[in-house]
């Protein structure tokens, strides 16, 4: 809601006047896909708003979520590629959306759907210049699925070929284990976070490359402190992304 209002659109959410108060799901994968869909909505949308909206769905004890928005909008020709790793769009804004590909956030998103009992995929909707809508349906009652899920790890769904390289030790790590996640993406900020976390590691999160860049400067003005090794640096690692807004992940690195 803070970053719609800073990019001055408006945030809806509606929910049907029958839906019940309480339903049961998986709270935490289910934030997991709405974080996701979001997210991207508002980072393609300049002008308008983005609505969250809760139905009940077709089948009794579903339910239907859907995000929509008015921004920049895909070619039809390119949906058919969201859902795939790293896939690439036939699209005019495809240097706009994402130069490199549509990563892996909506096919982790449309896993997801599926673990939590949905009979179908992820669907969307979109027209160039008006907006695009992302919706799926999911059972709301317990069902065997949701005992799969309390297993589930950030890692599971990382295509395989893209963990072959092995990472090096630092050769002089200090104790503090403080990495700094740069990202301008909440869900791939909330991933990284808990995996890194889990390993033990305190996270300080930046939202583009000028924060990123306070934040190494003034340190101590964001709780960071020195530990006892003398060569502590603050942050044992930093990790970036490359294509964020106000500054980049390559002018960051420069500088």
């Amino acid at each position: 809601e803070i970053q719609c209002k800073h990019k001055d659109i408006h945030l809806h959410f509606e929910v049907s006047q029958s839906f019940p108060s309480v339903i049961h799901s998986d709270k935490d994968r289910l934030g997991q896909i709405i974080i996701n869909l979001l997210s991207n909505a508002l980072k393609f949308t300049t002008v308008g708003g983005i609505t969250l909206s809760i139905c009940e769905g077709e089948e009794e004890g579903t339910a239907t979520f859907s995000v929509k928005d008015t921004g920049i909008g895909i070619k039809s020709g390119s949906l058919k590629n969201l859902f795939t790793e790293f896939g690439t769009l036939d699209d005019d804004n495809q240097e706009i959306l994402n130069p490199q590909g549509v990563g892996l956030g909506l096919m982790i998103s449309n896993k997801i759907v599926m673990m939590l009992g949905s009979s179908d995929s992820m669907k969307v909707k979109s027209e160039v210049s008006k907006g695009t809508e992302f919706y799926f349906t999911i059972p709301i009652i317990q069902n065997d699925s949701l005992h799969v899920l309390a297993n589930y790890e950030p890692d599971s769904y990382i295509p395989k070929k893209q963990l072959t390289r092995k990472l090096t030790p630092l050769d002089k790590p200090c104790s503090c284990k403080r990495v700094l996640s740069i990202d301008d993406n909440d869900y791939n900020q909330m991933v990284a976070g808990r995996m890194l976390e889990k390993m033990g590691f305190e996270v300080i999160k930046a939202f583009n490359g000028k924060d990123a860049l306070e934040i190494v400067e003034n340190p101590t003005k964001y709780n960071c402190s020195l530990c006892q090794d003398p060569d502590c640096t603050y942050f044992n690692m930093i990790i970036t992304d490359l294509h964020m807004p106000i500054m980049n992940g390559i002018d960051f690195c420069k500088q």
